[in-house]
């Protein structure tokens, strides 16, 4: 009875077939919004995860909170006492510019910083040129090296700008500089932050150029930890130095895992509204389900009657409708789910930063379990209408 029952199923699928593909479609649909926006969150996760721990697995950042009372710039001071520490600090103040190449006129950011800062920095790569030597800041040279979007935007048709010279307006005075080296854009989604129109120079150069700026004081202290060593127990060192040289309420200590735990937290977050947006759609598909159970039920409603007649009992009836619908959900959830996999690998394959792919089976087994008990739920209410007719009532039913 149960293999009849599914070939009278398909048959009356087959028999509308615009019907039960537009039915079909409102499921497919659902399927695929769940598993993809889950999916792509969890794939958008792992890829810049791994850009963020690469960048500064190994990194600290000490910021100065000027809105605490009492809080004071670092000084060389707080620099040699930190240093005794198995650490590398970055030393480095900014100061806002304009730069000035023939039409072109560009707000840049000056930073001084030291000549080993490559070393330190692990976002900085060189395209062109060089960075200044040890010798270059000893005198003051006046030369910098351009971030990729300076370069661009201060020289639009030239591609390889070293050797050439910029106006720099700063505070009321005009300095040249030479070009003597072009770093590259940070990549990923990291480019995104990181990248900005900037010149790096000496901070002696700076110091000289720039009035107004205090030598020897930082707001900020970007700090590399030697990769053999165990970054918490530093933190934990470098906290307990700068307590008993300034108020502890005056100062942030901020790891790359604090910022690890915050973005998984956002992105949990917009993965739950993603997917719930999702569900909406399912939601959508499983009421296209009732809505063709129920004109079925009316339109075989003499069918109804006739196979009750010849014996067919309410519970054959019911298995009869319910297959149809599971069958609806099913097929649905397949195609979803392959949909799925195919757009997420596609998409991993185009976005450069996205470069881990991620299917997690429990959200696919989910989101077909949901499209399954959805052809169920939505489909009971039509199937057991339709197994509660009277054989003699639906017999007369035109």
């Amino acid at each position: 009875m149960l293999f009849e029952n599914v070939r009278t199923a398909f048959v009356a699928l087959l028999e509308n077939r615009l019907r039960s593909l537009l039915t079909l479609l409102g499921v497919v649909i659902g399927v695929f919004a769940v598993t993809s926006t889950v999916s792509l969150g969890e794939i958008a996760t792992a890829g810049i995860t791994g850009e963020i721990q690469a960048f500064g697995s190994q990194t600290l950042f000490v910021q100065v909170l000027f809105d605490e009372p009492g809080a004071e710039p670092f000084t060389d001071d707080d620099v040699e006492a930190l240093s005794r520490l198995p650490i590398a600090i970055l030393l480095q103040q900014t100061a806002g510019a304009t730069g000035v190449v023939g039409e072109e006129r560009v707000s840049l950011r000056l930073v001084g910083t030291v000549a080993d800062a490559p070393e330190i920095d692990r976002s900085i790569e060189l395209a062109r040129g060089r960075y200044f030597s040890p010798d270059d800041a000893a005198r003051a040279a006046s030369v910098i090296v351009l971030s990729a979007d300076a370069a661009e935007e201060l020289f639009p048709n030239d591609d390889d700008p070293v050797g050439e010279d910029i106006l720099v307006e700063v505070r009321g005075g005009r300095v040249l500089y030479t070009v003597i080296g072009v770093k590259e854009p940070v990549g990923g989604a990291l480019g995104t932050f990181a990248n900005d129109v900037s010149g790096d120079l000496p901070l002696e150069t700076l110091y000289r150029d720039v009035p107004g700026i205090r030598q020897g004081e930082y707001d900020f202290l970007p700090i590399s930890i030697d990769l053999d060593r165990d970054a918490s127990i530093v933190e934990q060192q470098v906290t307990s130095i700068l307590d008993r040289r300034r108020p502890p309420d005056t100062y942030a200590v901020q790891t790359i895992e604090g910022a690890l735990s915050l973005f998984n937290t956002i992105t949990v977050i917009l993965q739950a509204l993603l997917g719930g947006i999702g569900a909406i759609s399912l939601l959508v598909g499983g009421i296209g389900i009732l809505n063709i159970m129920l004109v079925s039920v009316t339109e075989r409603t003499r069918e109804i009657g006739l196979r009750k007649a010849l014996g067919a009992t309410p519970q054959t009836i019911l298995q009869q409708f319910l297959i149809e619908a599971v069958f609806l959900t099913v097929l649905g959830g397949a195609v979803g789910v392959a949909l799925s996999i195919a757009s997420l690998w596609g998409i991993v394959q185009v976005v450069p930063f996205l470069d881990v792919f991620v299917i997690n089976p429990v959200v696919v087994a989910m989101a077909f379990l949901v499209s399954v008990a959805t052809g169920v739920i939505f489909g009971v209410w039509p199937a057991r209408r339709a197994a509660a007719l009277s054989p003699i009532e639906a017999l007369r039913y035109e």
